[in-house]
């Protein structure tokens, strides 16, 4: 719904000349927002007139749907909508005005309560270490685990790990290298010996030295991981993904090189970094993604939407104008299961929701904003129209 669509809904309704169902849809979209977020009706014991200052309020805050970039709701909607929504046990109600023969037509949708139900990802990952020992971290204890190179390595709380230098090893010590991979399922954090932060999401793998030369810091990934590199001019930080490298001096980047995706993207959110494959290179700037092709090929995309891009180290899905392939893959990855279609699904998705909850609250929303429904089989997703 658009913005000035939301407005002219709320102005039918202040004024008397919305239809029944307008009016049934208002006032649920009400009921449910004070659900949320109890009114203060500073003294006014009015129901009817509390409810037109809410709703007077709604609209000059600019809480309502709107189009920003071609998206069918903002983050600030959705985010209120999506939480609305999510307060109906099993049945919820949707409204959105679309186009149709010129005419404004207003959907209701109820959504059954979905059988089974499988529980979100956590913090999961296996460390190998030099000498091919495989370490479980989602059962290890806290603390130090290894000594690998001149680094102690530390299994710290809440899903970290972390490589602190050994000022007793001796300083010509070989260079070994590590491997953190994530399962579907998972992720994992990690420091390493120069400071660099690194998130790895389901499905990766980050390779590494335990200790880096002063020439230069390189590791290597598959699936997706998010970088906050510690800045050192001397040392460039080189990110090795398939034929392909990402170099940086200092700063924060989002790698997505799934193999089941169409292309590599790198997006940079601060700082500046070059991608490099065969004879092709690309410098980024913060706010731009550079997407790599398997043919080789190199594209700029200048406006990118870099929130969408980091959603999952915020432990968010962001979905922005995606078919439900896209979509499925991300819940396939996250949530450990196989999918399964039976049938087209046409419709695109957009908007957020926490990766925090079971799989039925994905789809309860996902059914909600388009012509989509899901059977929870085990670990298997079927979609069907």
């Amino acid at each position: 719904m658009r913005k000035e669509d939301f407005t002219q809904l709320i102005d039918r309704y202040l004024n008397g000349t919305a239809t029944p169902t307008e009016r049934s849809l208002v006032e649920e979209y009400y009921s449910r927002l004070t659900e949320l977020e109890p009114v203060s009706r500073e003294g006014n014991e009015d129901p009817e007139s509390a409810r037109k200052e809410v709703l007077v309020r709604i609209v000059e805050s600019g809480l309502g749907p709107s189009v920003r970039r071609g998206r069918v709701f903002d983050r600030t909607w959705f985010r209120v909508a999506a939480a609305v929504l999510l307060l109906g046990a099993g049945i919820a109600i949707y409204f959105r005005m679309t186009r149709h023969e010129n005419k404004d037509v207003v959907k209701v949708t109820t959504i059954p309560a979905l059988q089974n139900d499988i529980a979100p990802g956590g913090n999961k990952a296996v460390l190998t270490l030099s000498n091919g020992k495989k370490i479980i971290l989602d059962t290890a204890q806290n603390g130090a685990i290894s000594e690998q190179g001149n680094s102690r390595v530390l299994k710290l709380a809440d899903g970290q790990l972390a490589y602190n230098k050994n000022d007793s090893a001796p300083a010509d010590v070989e260079i070994s290298y590590n491997t953190l991979t994530t399962p579907r399922g998972g992720q994992y954090t990690l420091m390493l010996p120069d400071g660099t932060r690194v998130w790895l999401n389901a499905s990766s793998s980050l390779t590494y030295p335990t200790n880096f030369t002063p020439e230069e810091r390189k590791v290597e990934i598959t699936g997706e991981a998010y970088f906050e590199v510690a800045k050192n001019s001397a040392s460039p930080f080189v990110v090795k993904v398939k034929n392909a490298e990402v170099q940086v001096l200092g700063t924060s980047f989002n790698i997505m090189a799934y193999s089941d995706e169409a292309a590599v993207r790198t997006t940079l959110v601060e700082g500046a970094v070059k991608m490099s494959q065969g004879n092709s290179s690309l410098l980024l700037k913060p706010g731009e993604e550079g997407r790599l092709s398997p043919d080789g090929g190199i594209k700029l995309i200048r406006d990118a939407d870099t929130e969408e891009a980091v959603a999952w180290k915020n432990n968010l899905f962001s979905f922005n104008d995606d078919d439900i392939h896209t979509v499925m893959r991300q819940i396939a990855r996250w949530y450990d299961v196989d999918i399964v279609y039976e049938g087209k699904v046409p419709d695109h998705f957009n908007g957020n929701i926490s990766r925090a909850v079971n799989v039925s609250e994905v789809f309860k929303m996902l059914q909600l904003t388009g012509r989509v429904h899901f059977h929870i089989e085990g670990k298997q997703i079927v979609v069907n129209p």
